[in-house]
């Protein structure tokens, strides 16, 4: 399964930039930079390749000129070269060069393979180290990178990026078809429709100001009813809502905010950016369109189950023309038709239906249910409607870059309804789609989805939680808790051309590198994907020469990052300049070269580096104590009392990092930025624990410093980690270090309403500046992932999206079976 998955957590210039540039490769504690008789040593002659690196970094730089100048809506954000006078050093040490989208040979490296040529046939087992284990195998409840590396092989989804070309092929769809949802004018003829402020008059279009909001947690709601030409209420009827004064309106939708009253004709609307707004009201048609230079707009159904065709077919037409003071506003490629597959089947045998997907679309969208980095990205599917068992309608509320993304990979996270109208059944309730009362359920024996007992259910059962039904080609088999997971090939599996080869793969849980690489070298694991630098480098060749023989090494990129995160909401890290002090306390190109064996590449935002969305302009930050020291003092933070620790106001800064355990090279890491940090008066302790208890802490925003990792996809939405809606205390959100900047929300908002990949590459740039200035991580470095596997699999490949290889295609020669 090739599905877009949301960010995941894994544990373990010619502007003025250019002139504070530092390299650094010096060491700490090194010299005072004079030379002998007290005058400055010259600046070192410039590498080939630090020229390169400042080379690209003005060309990328060149290129967001150019941007701006095409896109003059797009907020230009300069690069953070100095603050408050202290001048900010970057790192120029070194890029990588690294391509994706082109062919990927098989079995590089394995030289049994290439002596012993063979057929692909089916049998046999893997046996694959995983660092940690997921809490459950639930894919709404669980988002860890374990659970969704293992959900790869169980679930499908409606459609699949192929590795290699990056294209989209169908899957769980045969095919699809997208359309755009056009809002008609009030007055329309035949489509008239109407809106008034609760008790107000009927008009065809209404002015309105946003109320100021005191209390986020209560925000006051603007009540509004949508009435027919002769005056009745008239639901399920879109309103738009659009700012009149933008500019003095940081945070408002400028693609406006698109609502729809409820069956009754009622809409209650809290929460806007406070300012006026004009509130059209109108009928929706979608199909595909096309603008002319009078403004014009050609509708054409696209499919045989768009309602638009029947009624052009009665009238004889094909296409319907609109003027341009006939529609309000067009939202493109927001509706999405998929046609399933008749043999797609779960792995009980039941076919896999559009009422499964309506189901999955519910359970995503009930807030009770454990799900808040999934319901993030679903919270604007405002449809799911299955038009038969096999042709299904979704419908993004506003365009969204990667709304298609999202809407085929629903069904990856979709369960079974018939498996949980059984669970229900059998004990004498019924489970509905319906929206009810606690009373109405009780009176009515009746679970409703969108209720709270149904959520409890889901969130907790561990029939599903430990064993769910899956449409992929492999189904678990056992589950030995602290130990592993076994899946097993199906039989009965729909897709002959993608059943996989394996018998059995073994997901073996192993935290410790040092035990992993005992099993490795014991022959108890076939395949390590997480070895360190150290053991790839340095160990693999104390292995006995039969193993080594045995063993291919491998190494990959895979799109992600890792970090350090700041809890903003402690006092310690509200200030930007404490954290950018901060992340100058680590050189994190020394240990790149040193510990990584210069196998990754440092970042200085969240895409990933290799993907279009990075800027290449912002160098990462470089490594230098005594900026740190000046922006720290500048922020108020010095030794008033001689003891050695900095305070500010009376208080002492003390903080506590917090880390999975399991990663020595973790431990290390975060061992030398303690002691930069109390190298310039900073107290700090680390602790570890367990993944789980780790992820939970992390969730309840109960931490000061964080060290993770973040799975990604090639370009992917920053919605889930920085919009300042998943910030602050109680939101167990993806933003656990709980960023908060309207700025930050306004580029975010922009970007994931643009389809255009010019300017949508624009607001990434702007945006990855930002981050840069604010530093609400400190960034690390992408690094390459190290491995090793026993000779006798083939078919092996190693590609550039997560996790890097596909187990689907690895065989086992018969005589090596």
């Amino acid at each position: 399964m090739r599905v877009l998955r949301c960010l995941l957590l894994i544990s373990p210039l010619s502007v003025a930039l250019v002139g504070c540039f530092s390299s650094s490769s010096s060491t700490p504690g090194g010299g005072d930079g004079k030379t002998g008789d007290g005058g400055k040593q010259p600046p070192p002659a410039m590498s080939d390749a630090t020229a390169a690196v400042i080379a690209a970094a003005e060309a990328a730089a060149e290129e967001y000129d150019a941007l701006c100048e095409k896109y003059p809506d797009v907020p230009r954000v300069e690069i953070s070269s100095e603050i408050d006078g202290i001048q900010i050093p970057r790192n120029t040490t070194k890029g990588v060069d690294f391509e994706i989208g082109k062919a990927i040979p098989a079995d590089v490296g394995n030289d049994h393979a290439a002596k012993h040529p063979a057929e692909a046939t089916t049998g046999g087992k893997l046996t694959i180290r995983f660092n940690a284990e997921p809490k459950t195998m639930n894919p709404i409840t669980e988002t860890s990178s374990y659970q969704t590396y293992i959900q790869e092989y169980t679930h499908d989804a409606l459609a699949r990026q192929n590795a290699e070309t990056l294209e989209y092929e169908p899957k769980l769809a045969s095919r699809w078809i997208t359309e755009d949802a056009v809002k008609l004018s009030a007055d329309y003829p035949g489509h008239v429709r109407r809106i008034r402020v609760e008790g107000g008059e009927a008009a065809p279009m209404l002015e309105v100001d946003a109320p100021v909001i005191s209390d986020p947690e209560n925000p006051p709601a603007m009540k509004f009813e949508t009435l027919d030409e002769s005056g009745q209420a008239l639901g399920n009827v879109w309103v738009g809502f659009y700012p009149l004064n933008l500019e003095n309106m940081p945070g408002a939708p400028a693609n406006g905010a698109h609502q729809w009253s409820d069956r009754d004709g009622k809409l209650e609307v809290a929460g806007l950016i406070p300012g006026k707004y004009r509130v059209h009201v109108g009928d929706e048609l979608y199909g595909a369109t096309e603008t002319s230079d009078d403004g014009a707009l050609t509708v054409r159904p696209a499919t045989d189950e768009n309602p638009l065709k029947k009624q052009l077919a009665d009238a004889g037409e094909e296409s319907l023309r609109l003027q341009s003071s006939d529609f309000v506003d067009v939202q493109r490629q927001t509706v999405f038709t998929y046609y399933l597959r008749p043999e797609a089947k779960w792995s009980d045998g039941r076919p896999f239906t559009t009422q499964d997907l309506q189901f999955g679309y519910h359970v995503i969208r009930n807030p009770l249910v454990d799900g808040d980095s999934i319901r993030t990205y679903y919270a604007d599917l405002i449809e799911c409607t299955p038009l038969t068992p096999t042709v299904v309608r979704m419908k993004y509320r506003e365009q969204y870059f990667l709304a298609f993304e999202f809407t085929y990979a629903l069904a990856a996270y979709t369960p079974p309804w018939h498996v949980f109208e059984g669970f229900f059944r059998a004990d004498g309730q019924e489970l509905t789609l319906e929206r009810l009362t606690a009373d109405e359920e009780q009176q009515q024996k009746k679970v409703s989805v969108h209720g709270e007992a149904f959520a409890k259910f889901f969130n907790s059962d561990a029939r599903y939680n430990e064993n769910p039904l899956g449409t992929g080609p492999y189904v678990i088999d056992r589950w030995n808790r602290n130990d592993s997971i076994t899946l097993k090939r199906r039989n009965n599996y729909w897709d002959s051309e993608d059943r996989g080869y394996l018998d059995e793969i073994v997901f073996k849980f192993i935290p410790d590198n040092t035990t992993s690489f005992q099993s490795l070298r014991a022959g108890e694991i076939d395949f390590d994907s997480r070895m360190t630098p150290e053991q790839f480098f340095e160990d693999f060749g104390q292995l006995p020469q039969k193993r080594q023989e045995e063993l291919v090494k491998a190494e990959w990129f895979s799109p992600g990052f890792s970090y350090v995160g700041w809890n903003i909401l402690q006092p310690e890290f509200q200030d930007a300049r404490v954290r950018v002090a901060l992340a100058l306390l680590f050189d994190t190109q020394e240990w790149i070269e040193k510990k990584l064996h210069g196998g990754g590449v440092a970042v200085s935002g969240s895409q990933y580096i290799f993907g279009k969305g990075y800027d290449h302009s912002v160098l990462p930050l470089g490594y230098d104590p005594e900026a740190a020291k000046e922006l720290l003092e500048q922020a108020g933070w010095v030794d008033s009392n001689g003891d050695g620790v900095l305070d500010r106001n009376g208080k002492a800064f003390r903080c506590e990092i917090l880390l999975p355990s399991g990663s020595s090279m973790i431990e290390e890491q975060m061992a030398v930025l303690q002691k930069n940090l109390k190298q310039v008066g900073i107290d700090v302790s680390i602790q570890t624990m367990e993944w789980a208890s780790y992820l939970e802490r992390i969730q309840n925003k109960d931490f000061d410093i964080c060290r993770l990792s973040w799975s990604q996809s090639l370009e992917s939405d920053p919605f889930q980690l920085w919009h300042s809606s998943g910030a602050g205390v109680g939101k167990r959100s993806s933003n656990h270090c709980s960023y908060s900047n309207p700025e930050a929300d306004k580029l975010i908002e922009m970007l994931r309403v643009t389809l255009d990949d010019d300017k949508r590459k624009c607001i990434h740039d702007s945006f990855h500046r930002m981050l840069d200035r604010d530093q609400p991580y400190m960034f690390l470095y992408t690094p390459k992932e190290y491995g090793a596997y026993h000779r006798k699999f083939r078919g092996v490949k190693w590609y550039p999206l997560r996790p890097g290889y596909d187990l689907r295609e690895w065989w086992i020669a018969k005589e090596d079976q």
